[in-house]
């Protein structure tokens, strides 16, 4: 018994009419026949073939990864990279800020803790005197 016309077609992978360009139809053709008719034999029995929606929005991701998409990812870098830099400044500034306030409070802890001793010692002589230290 022949193959009607469409097994046929179906069997070569053309998706269309019966052009003279069915191989090149086939090509492009991206129904689940051809894609099974031309990817079964190259991956064998173990792997089953890929749906064509999947191979094509695989073969687009790469592509973009590739070419278009590495534009978008450097610049993604570059304002990282300056994100980071303004992140660092800030908290340098930030710290030096704080080692000033450190050192003011230092300075001022030693100014109380001398008029601490200065008002403990003249008590001490009021007490050791018995007069008044007012």
């Amino acid at each position: 018994m022949e193959p009607q016309r469409g097994e046929e077609q179906l069997a070569r992978g053309a998706g269309g009419g019966g052009d003279v360009n069915d191989d090149a139809g086939a090509a492009a053709c991206f129904c689940p026949a051809a894609i099974a008719g031309a990817a079964g034999a190259a991956r064998g029995p173990l792997f089953p073939p890929l749906h064509a929606l999947e191979q094509e929005v695989l073969r687009r991701a790469e592509l973009q990864l590739h070419v278009g998409g590495g534009d978008r990812r450097r610049e993604r870098k570059m304002k990282n990279r300056e994100s980071a830099a303004r992140s660092r400044a800030r908290r340098h500034a930030y710290v030096n800020e704080l080692e000033k306030e450190v050192s003011l409070f230092q300075a001022e802890n030693d100014e109380l803790r001398k008029l601490c001793e200065e008002v403990t010692f003249s008590c001490l002589k009021c007490s050791n005197s018995k007069a008044s230290c007012i």
